[in-house]
């Protein structure tokens, strides 16, 4: 029982900083880079959450897919 407990902690924090990171950098990237060539549009901060939104999606599937496998294993103990 303790075993899934942290494991779904784990999981949870996985999830969380895939989520995030992604998100920030490349929003702060497409806001900056909005500010010194588009200051009255925000077209690369935009392009940014769009790119973000992909690679948290690809990266959360193999997290997950991954995360199958080792709770697999544990039951299994």
């Amino acid at each position: 029982m303790k075993k899934n407990l942290i494991f779904a902690y784990s999981f949870i924090g996985q999830i969380g900083l895939t989520t995030a990171i992604p998100l920030v950098f490349f929003g702060l990237l497409g806001r900056s880079l909005d500010r010194k060539y588009f200051p009255e549009h925000h077209y690369l901060f935009f392009g940014g959450l769009v790119l973000a939104t992909a690679i948290i999606y690809f990266a959360i599937k193999q997290l997950v897919v991954k995360m199958l496998k080792q709770f697999e294993s544990i039951n299994k103990q």
